[in-house]
C-alpha cells in the first residue's frame, strides 16, 4: 500500500517537529536521568515546554492559512483582471 506523497510529507514534518520538541524539552526539563519517574518540577516543565510548542505550531499554521488565502485571492483577482483586459 502506497501513501499519498503529500500525506507522507505531512507525516514526516510532524515526526520532525515531534522529535525536535522532545529533544528540546528533554534537555531543558530533565535533571535526573537516573530515575525512571519524573519529579513534579520535571513534570511541570515538560508540560509547559510541550504546551509552548503546540501553541506556537497552532499560531504558525493559522498565519500560514491566512497568508495562503490572501495569496490565492490575489491570484484569482489578477486572473480576473487579465481576463477582462483581453
Amino acid at each position: 500500500m502506497e501513501m499519498d506523497p503529500g500525506a507522507l510529507r505531512n507525516f514526516k514534518d510532524f515526526l520532525q517537529l515531534y522529535n525536535k520538541m522532545t529533544e528540546i524539552c528533554f534537555a531543558r526539563c530533565i535533571d535526573n536521568v537516573n530515575s525512571r519517574i519524573l519529579d513534579q518540577n520535571e513534570i511541570n516543565c515538560v508540560d509547559d515546554c510541550s504546551s509552548k510548542f503546540v501553541k506556537f505550531n497552532n499560531k504558525l499554521m493559522q498565519n500560514f492559512v491566512t497568508a495562503q488565502t490572501n495569496i490565492v485571492n490575489k491570484r484569482v483577482e489578477e486572473a480576473r483582471t487579465a481576463t477582462i483586459k483581453k
